[in-house]
């Protein structure tokens, strides 16, 4: 069990929905204080081709506009849905628009079927992962206000300063690559989303701390986060009715995807059954976690975030 010198770990919530239902999670989350909320940038929200899918930086427009205290971030945007200055420009607007709130999730895009129904190429996974770097770059020059511009293979950004220049634009480089992910955040990340994988989280953030030191970045001022499926509640019933949800909006059988998370450290049960998962993501430097919830109610969402709290509470406290 955990000691006291652990630091505590901040629950954030995960979604993809229409505006009307993820407004009404925003209010719930500010009312409620939440820290953030993150929206899953897809164009389907999942295998089945006729799910909905909406633009969710559109969305966060409007979020940004009915809320005041709530960070927003994207977790993350696929590189290969738009153009780096399109990026630059969108997340430029939502930090005036949120008053500095807004954070930018980049990642190198991954879902195939997604690509293949909209007609977007995504490249073979060296290419992705240079034009992720690349992204990052170009970002970054238009961000600081050096007016130094950025050249490379695929993006280039001419030496001036782009304004308007934002108040407060955070990125966030977010994946489960064991090698250059945690690198490329390092170099370039106000924030590392380090999702659940085969690789451990632990050697991921450590390569990340030693990424960032190496760029001259101080990686203690750098928010260290993860992202998973809610699968925690007061009771293994409804812990596991959860799992079952989310296994077949994913298409998958429920044992298979207990077993998954199980494999790649996702916490799951009773709080008490996820405490040790918990203490040892803050033992690894992680101080928040984004909640996955986009097909849970508003009750549903409330219960998954009082157990992922009383977690907290038995891991840390």
């Amino acid at each position: 069990m955990a000691t006291t010198r652990l630091v505590s770990i901040e629950i954030c919530v995960q979604t993809m929905r229409g505006y009307e239902e993820t407004i009404a999670l925003a209010r719930w989350c500010e009312a409620e204080g939440v820290p953030a909320l993150a929206v899953a940038d897809h164009y389907l929200s999942g295998p089945d081709q006729a799910s909905d899918g909406y633009d969710q930086l559109v969305i966060l427009g409007g979020i940004a506009r009915e809320t005041t205290k709530l960070e927003l971030c994207t977790l993350v945007s696929p590189l290969t849905f738009r153009h780096p200055a399109v990026h630059l420009k969108t997340a430029v607007t939502l930090d005036e628009m949120s008053g500095g709130r807004f954070s930018l999730g980049i990642g190198a895009g991954w879902m195939e079927l997604e690509h293949e129904v909209y007609g977007l190429e995504l490249y073979p996974i060296g290419e992705r992962f240079d034009r992720l770097e690349e992204t990052l770059g170009y970002l970054k020059a238009g961000i600081d206000g050096s007016g130094s511009g950025f050249e490379g293979t695929y993006f280039r950004l001419a030496a001036f300063d782009p304004n308007p220049r934002p108040r407060n634009l955070r990125l966030i480089v977010g994946g489960g690559g064991k090698r250059r992910t945690p690198d490329l955040a390092g170099r370039y990340a106000d924030e590392f989303n380090a999702f659940p994988d085969k690789n451990p989280i632990e050697e991921r953030i450590e390569r990340f701390r030693r990424s960032a030191r190496s760029a001259g970045r101080d990686p203690e001022k750098i928010l260290v986060s993860t992202a998973f499926p809610a699968a925690v509640a007061s009771d293994r019933a409804t812990a596991d009715a959860m799992i079952s949800r989310r296994a077949e909006r994913v298409k998958v059988d429920p044992e298979e995807a207990a077993s998954h998370y199980a494999a790649i450290g996702i916490p799951q049960g009773t709080p008490s059954e996820a405490a040790a998962a918990y203490a040892s993501l803050a033992e690894a430097g992680v101080t928040r976690i984004y909640l996955q919830l986009a097909g849970a109610s508003l009750g549903e969402t409330a219960h998954a975030v009082e157990a992922a709290r009383k977690t907290v509470e038995l891991a840390t406290g």
